[in-house]
């Protein structure tokens, strides 16, 4: 998947969320696992202390100060299930906005634009105003037919590209960002913000997202503490993973993105010219492996990437 992605951040990001999808169920089946297994030896060792328990299960570990008794025994299963989803709540919205801000800096565009692609997109006498459709007009303002030609659809194949339910998955992302400002910064009480948020959220289906089930939630109410799903979390990654792959894709087709495929080039092959056979065939073999040497998905050569790589003066035949 991370082959067919064309900016750095979204290949560093997408790996980020892969490492942590890799992590989160055998953690969770660790922990519960743990708990079992703690509270079976101290049912047979009601008397145990601290120190022995910690031996017991913590030794070698390197871990210090780990209270079992307490988090086993005084935790709820569900009350370790909501702090695991709090935690992966604020990585995923981290990691979103991480890929905004780096995207727009990579492309060499304002950074002020990151918020645009953090809301569906608000549209003013028929033209997008605020949200994503702003942000991609914005960037997609000038457009590079050697880009659109070459990379575009070959980046429209990666399983998680979603043009189609793009303004959706952005009211997902709302609800879940507006969820973790409830826990971050409003002591976990609601908020107007979330409410209309949570209001938007149950308008969604499995079909508009693009996916094979709404990421679950926790319904709340006005002056309520919010609660978190912990499968509604993972969820929400694959949604953070599908708005990634799908706004890649989108911005390839800038002349922005143009540039920094002109830059990863000469990064790589340097300036000078590559000699290529003048045999066509030939010529596109040497061009795709020139290209998978950039860390980009084979594109497809048609003649405008040959004519932008010859005009740069990067390759003659």
């Amino acid at each position: 998947m991370r082959e067919k992605l064309f900016l750095l951040t979204s290949k560093r990001v997408a790996a980020r969320l892969t490492n942590v999808f890799d992590f989160v169920w055998p953690t969770a089946a660790a922990i519960w696992n743990l708990r079992w297994q703690v509270t079976g030896y101290l049912q047979v060792n009601p008397s145990a202390s601290h120190a022995e328990v910690s031996g017991r299960f913590v030794a070698g570990s390197g871990i210090k100060g780990a209270n079992l008794h307490r988090a086993c025994l005084n935790t709820s299963w569900e009350d370790q299930q909501q702090e695991f989803a709090r935690f992966l709540l604020v990585e995923f919205c981290a990691l979103y906005e991480t890929w905004c801000e780096g995207a727009l800096v990579e492309l060499g565009q304002p950074t002020n634009l990151a918020k645009s692609f953090q809301f569906p997109t608000t549209l003013t006498a028929g033209s997008p105003t605020k949200g994503v459709g702003y942000g991609i007009a914005s960037i997609n303002g000038t457009l590079s037919q050697t880009m659109i030609g070459a990379f575009y659809p070959v980046l429209c194949r990666n399983l998680k590209y979603s043009k189609p339910h793009l303004e959706d998955l952005l009211k997902c992302y709302r609800y879940f960002k507006e969820l973790r400002n409830a826990l971050v910064h409003s002591g976990g009480t609601t908020s107007t913000a979330f409410l209309d948020a949570q209001a938007e959220y149950l308008t969604l289906t499995s079909a508009s997202l693009g996916v094979k089930e709404v990421p679950s939630y926790v319904p709340q109410t006005s002056n309520g503490n919010v609660k978190i799903s912990l499968r509604g979390v993972v969820g929400f990654g694959e949604i953070v993973l599908k708005l990634i792959c799908t706004l890649d894709a989108e911005l390839v087709q800038s002349s922005s993105a143009e540039l920094v495929f002109l830059s990863r080039w000469r990064e790589k092959h340097g300036t000078g010219m590559i000699s290529m056979a003048s045999n066509t065939q030939a010529r596109e073999g040497r061009i795709i492996r020139l290209v998978r040497q950039l860390d980009l998905p084979a594109p497809v050569v048609t003649p405008q990437l040959d004519a932008l790589l010859k005009s740069h003066g990067l390759v003659t035949y």
